[in-house]
Order: structure tokens, then sequence, then C-alpha cells
């Protein structure tokens, strides 16, 4: 299998029908979206000790898979990784397989189910919960309208909380340092966002599409804004960005509508599309 020293691409291979037994090489540390999608002999996958991040769709729809074996060093990991049915890709961008199984009715495997048979992995409060590297996977419970962290959470995943349709508030504790990509997206009733100066780095599309989002405030040690952080945030009015921000990236703060004006420091770097056009932006 031909792989980049780090990272397994997205899609890169999907419909592959030689693969039947997985285990990964040391160096990989993240496998990307629909990575092995509808690989339909694949019945066998060992996760282990250096692979840190599972995308979204990374073995969807892989009909034959029956055993998944997961080390205890996984820190990200999307919930649907191993969807299964006609329609779980989507509004995805996946290339479309010939040799695609059509057997979709086997149950999917379930990741808190995998990854509970290690005792590294918990289930508090409706989360799954990496206890060993104190992250949080994803919810469980796709309804809760608050957040109970477990104590000590370091990191929030990849994908944890997207989607969550009732999500209203969120109270980040002191001990997160990092918030994973599209953690919060896709949230339409999530209205407040409280952060500490623990969180150092929030990635890309984080709180993309949380439509009831009304303002926001930085840690001020916080140095770069990633691409598409809040974009689609239409009822956003107010964001405080200290000026320790360095760089503001790609449609960051696209259709955020209701943004009139932000303030950075004058030696931000912004991307040309990182704010709408008429949105005020002024440098001290």
């Amino acid at each position: 299998m031909e792989e980049s020293p780090f990272y397994i691409g997205n899609f890169s291979q999907s419909g592959r029908e030689d693969l039947e037994d997985l285990e990964f090489s040391d160096q990989v540390h993240a496998v990307g979206m629909g990575a092995f999608y509808a690989c339909p002999n694949l019945s066998r996958v060992v996760l282990d000790k250096n692979l840190n991040y599972i995308s979204p769709l990374a073995f969807a729809e892989c009909s034959n898979l029956r055993e998944v074996i997961a080390d205890s060093n996984i820190i990200a990991l999307a919930q649907n990784a191993f969807a299964r049915g006609g329609d779980c890709l989507k509004d995805q961008n996946a290339p479309q397989n010939e040799n695609r199984s059509q057997d979709l009715k086997t149950a999917a495997l379930e990741p808190a189910q995998i990854l509970l048979k290690n005792p590294s992995y918990k289930l508090e409060g409706g989360l799954l919960y990496n206890a060993k590297w104190r992250s949080i996977l994803f919810a469980q419970d796709k309804n809760l309208t608050a957040i109970e962290f477990p104590k000590n959470t370091k990191t929030i995943g990849w994908y944890a909380f997207d989607g969550m349709a009732a999500l209203e508030e969120v109270d980040i504790p002191q001990t997160v340092e990092w918030i994973g990509e599209r953690a919060f997206s896709n949230c339409p009733k999530l209205k407040k966002v409280t952060l500490t100066k623990s969180v150092k780095q929030i990635e890309r599309a984080a709180f993309m599409n949380c439509s009831a989002l009304e303002e926001f405030k930085f840690p001020k040690d916080m140095e770069e804004i990633a691409p598409l952080t809040f974009s689609g945030c239409a009822n956003l009015r107010e964001v405080e960005i200290p000026l320790s921000v360095r760089s503001i990236g790609e449609a960051a703060f696209e259709f955020c509508k209701s943004l009139s004006k932000v303030t950075v420091s004058k030696w931000c770097e912004i991307a040309d599309d990182a704010f709408d056009k008429g949105v005020a932006v002024h440098r001290l």
C-alpha cells in the first residue's frame, strides 16, 4: 500500500478489492476522509499505537469488515468512520465506485463498541473519552443541550460535536488546549461559547455553520484563526480578536452577514476572502 509518511489521503485507497487484513506502518498517524471507503473484501483492521486521527467515512461501506482492534492512542475518531448504508456519503465529495458492494444490510461497526474494549476509553456523560490522552472523541448522545466535560479534558477531537441540533451552550474547561477540525460545526442552536486562555489552537471550520452564535471572544494568546472557522455563522455580530493573532485564514468569516467590523493587529496577515465585503477591518 502506497502512503505518505504520516497520512493516508482522502479516498486514496477506496474500492480496493485486494485488501483483506489491514495493519498500518509505524509512521502513519492519520487516516483521511474515506481513505478505505468501499473496500469490499476488507475484514480486519488493526489501529496500532501510532495512529491518532481517523477521519469521517474512513472505513465506510466496507461490508465485510468484522473485526477492528484499537490501541489506546486515538485522540480523534469520527463517529461515522465505519458507517454503512446507501446514503452515508450524502453531501460528501466521494468518488463513485462500480465495484462497490451492494450488500449494505450488514450492521455497521459501532466505534464506541470497538474502543470500549480497550480500558483507556470511557463513556462519560454521553461522551466517548480517551482517558489516557484526556481527549473527547465524540458525543454518543446527540441530543445533549449542554456538555459536561470529563475532568482534566485536554483536547476535543475532529467532528466531536458536529451536527448536534440541540446543543445551545458550551463552557470549555480551563484544561482544554486544542479544539479539533469541525469540532462544533453545524450546531444550529449553539448560541454561546466560553473559552479560557488554556486554548492554544482552534482548527479549521471548528464553528462553521453555527447560525445562532452571536459573539465570540478568543483567548488572549491565540496566534491564528484557521480557515472556515466561523463560515456560515449568519448571526455572528461581535468578535474579539486579540492582538496576538498573526494570521486569519481563507473564508474564516465568510457568510457572517451580521458582522460589520473587527479590530486586529497591524502585523496580522489576513487572507483576501477571510471576511465578506463590507466588513470594516481596523488595525492597531
